[in-house]
């Protein structure tokens, strides 16, 4: 009988250490995590890359639904990719071998809450008649359109068009992307080695698996919600220290400018022309820093543009409620673009369609 006293004792810590374990995990990984005002239908739109983080996914199609909430209506948009993951208008289309441009950038370039059609790359595309290759992706940086810029190179591109925000300037030093979920979505980002010499690392762990497992609610078996509930909140203590270790401006400042140098690089090596297109947000112009980091490399402000429309009282180049370029907004953008183009003679005479 004495025996058995010790015994229930141990087993009783172990049966409340464990619940209380569980119960952590419960709190820490599902109850303080909110849910998004948004769900998805179809094929993942990204997938895992253990060089970049995140890449479109190729040949798929992914319709996202958004409610209405405060002041933005309920709305849904189709994204088609083919089978480089660039967007495209419908299923089943494939990247030609050659393209006149590649544009990379975040979801202002990506065309977030649009159709493909009114895309700024799109419009772009039609008003040059060139063909053009839309590979950037929503929460995207500098630093992954480098290396996706990188990874298409065989498309031989006459240009390229990169559309930078400033957040880009956070975003190329930050080990997680911009995500709907406080847990990290693990991207490649920029560092610095002992002698301060400046790399691109990889991300940190899968957070593809991590965001897309949470939005899908894929977690109701035992194995699953035990499995995803550490994976969320391994992603929070990621998150965690990254934002408790954010890089200076000035560090920002000089990661913008050595990825810069190698986006530049990379055209050059192509045979190329890079055209880098600032896109305000909420009408602010650039960061002071822009100017300083893109050197000699060609640099197309659309602050004043977007200005001038505002002034004119023309239609409205945001979303409202959100921020994003609207159609407008992306007419506007494209416009502005194949007015320099032409211009500067980036595409030469072939392929151009006489001015107006």
């Amino acid at each position: 009988m004495s025996k058995s006293k010790p015994t229930k004792t141990v087993l009783l810590v172990l049966a409340s250490t464990i619940a209380s374990l569980l119960l952590g995990i419960e709190v820490a990984a599902y109850l303080t995590v909110p849910g998004i005002a948004m769900s998805s239908e179809g094929d993942g739109l990204v997938i895992f890359d253990p060089e970049i983080g995140a890449i479109p996914n190729p040949s798929s199609h992914n319709r996202r639904i958004y409610p209405a909430i405060k002041d933005r209506k309920a709305f849904a948009f189709d994204v088609y990719t083919n089978d480089r993951g660039a967007r495209v208008d419908g299923p089943g289309e494939r990247s030609p071998a050659r393209v006149d441009i590649l544009a990379v950038g975040d979801s202002f370039t990506w065309g977030y809450a649009l159709a493909n059609p009114d895309i700024y790359a799109s419009r772009l595309a039609r008003e040059l008649n060139a063909s053009i290759s839309n590979l950037a992706m929503a929460s995207y940086g500098t630093t992954q359109s480098l290396q996706i810029l990188r990874r298409n190179r065989d498309l031989a591109p006459r240009l390229i068009v990169y559309g930078i925000i400033a957040h880009h300037f956070e975003r190329n030093v930050m080990p997680c992307a911009p995500s709907y979920y406080p847990f990290c979505l693990d991207v490649s980002h920029v560092v610095w080695d002992e002698q301060g010499t400046p790399r691109i690392a990889p991300p940190w762990s899968n957070g593809v698996r991590r965001l897309q497992q949470q939005l899908a609610g894929d977690y109701y078996s035992p194995v699953g919600w035990l499995t995803h509930g550490l994976d969320v909140i391994h992603g929070r203590i990621e998150y965690a220290w990254a934002t408790f270790d954010e890089a200076d401006e000035a560090k920002k400042e000089r990661a913008m400018s050595f990825l810069l140098r190698e986006m530049e690089r990379t055209v050059v090596d192509m045979g190329s022309q890079l055209l880098v297109v600032y896109i305000p947000t909420n009408y602010w112009g650039p960061p002071a820093g822009l100017p300083r980091a893109i050197g000699n490399i060609r640099l197309l402000d659309l602050t004043e543009a977007f200005q001038r429309n505002k002034s004119a009282g023309g239609p409205n180049p945001y979303i409202v409620g959100d921020g994003h370029p609207s159609a407008s907004g992306h007419a506007l953008i494209a416009d502005e673009i194949a007015k320099y183009v032409r211009r500067e003679g980036l595409l030469g005479a072939a392929g151009l369609r006489p001015q107006p």
